[in-house]
Parts: C-alpha cells; sequence; structure tokens
C-alpha cells in the first residue's frame, strides 16, 4: 500500500503542479481580463507579492521562508502518513499547491492570480488554483484527522 501511496503521490503532485504552472503561464501571456458571469465570476491577470488577502505584501523572503518551512512539515507528514491513502492525498494537493506557488515566488517575486468573485456585493481576493489545492488539501487533512480522532474514542468506548 505505501508503494501505490507513494506513486500516487508523485502523480498528482507532478501533474497538478504542471497544470497549475501552465494555467499561470496563459494567464501571465494572454488575460487581462475576462466576465465570465456578470457580477459574479471573472478572469482577471493580477500579480500579487504578498500572501492571503495581501498579508506580508512586498515580504518576499519572508514568504518563501514560510513556504519552506510547510513545504518540510508537508513533506515529513506525507512520509509518516504514506499508509493512509486519504492523508496521502490531502498532503499531496497541499504540496501541489504549495509548490506552485513557491516557484512563482522564486522565479519573479510575485505570484500570479487569476480566479476573482464578487459575491453579496463583495469582490472576493484574487485566487489561483494553487490556492485551492492547498485549501482543499488541508480540509482534507483536517476532516480525516477528526474522524480519526473520533474513531479512537468510539475504539476506547466500546471495549
Amino acid at each position: 500500500m505505501k508503494k501505490s501511496n507513494i506513486m500516487l503521490s508523485v502523480i498528482l503532485v507532478g501533474v497538478l503542479l504542471g497544470i497549475d504552472l501552465g494555467l499561470k503561464y496563459l494567464v501571465s501571456s494572454y488575460l487581462t481580463t475576462i466576465n465570465i458571469i456578470d457580477n459574479f465570476f471573472s478572469l482577471t491577470y493580477v500579480l500579487n507579492d504578498g500572501a492571503a488577502f495581501s498579508l506580508f505584501a512586498s515580504r518576499t523572503y519572508l514568504l518563501i521562508l514560510i513556504a519552506l518551512l510547510c513545504l518540510a512539515f508537508i513533506i515529513y507528514e506525507l512520509k509518516n502518513n504514506l499508509d493512509d491513502r486519504i492523508l496521502c492525498i490531502g498532503y499531496s494537493l497541499a504540496l501541489a499547491g504549495l509548490l506552485g506557488n513557491l516557484v512563482d515566488r522564486l522565479l519573479d517575486g510575485y505570484i500570479v492570480d487569476y480566479l476573482s468573485f464578487k459575491i453579496l456585493g463583495y469582490n472576493y481576493p484574487i485566487f489561483n488554483l494553487a490556492d485551492i489545492l492547498i485549501v482543499v488539501g488541508i480540509v482534507i487533512v483536517i476532516i480525516k484527522e477528526i474522524l480519526k480522532e473520533r474513531g479512537k474514542k468510539y475504539e476506547v468506548r466500546s471495549k
């Protein structure tokens, strides 16, 4: 099982990282703004030198350091959870997203964002596929860990 989960993780990270970087290349080469759904969704090319919600803007070295620490943590956790396919998927998604944004930041000093939503009159911060992968990966890991912990409590009670 561990060997198949390693292959799954490598393939997931490679494919998703390739898609993310490819989309960012296309966006930065050809896109300005395309309105998809009026007053809801558009593709809008922006450069982000900060983190989520423009936190730590223009602090590239700090953000690279944080990303490298997160990278080490994710790889450590992935390595220690190779027997759990769901956790491997969650960590692989987060790893692919983290690497996608890290490559941008290392090469250019900023991240290419392009997904723009307006929800109930609020212009949500523009983001990209890598951001989605990070969030979905972390949510999968959190849910799996909560369920694992509940299972342990149930086992203790049932004995």
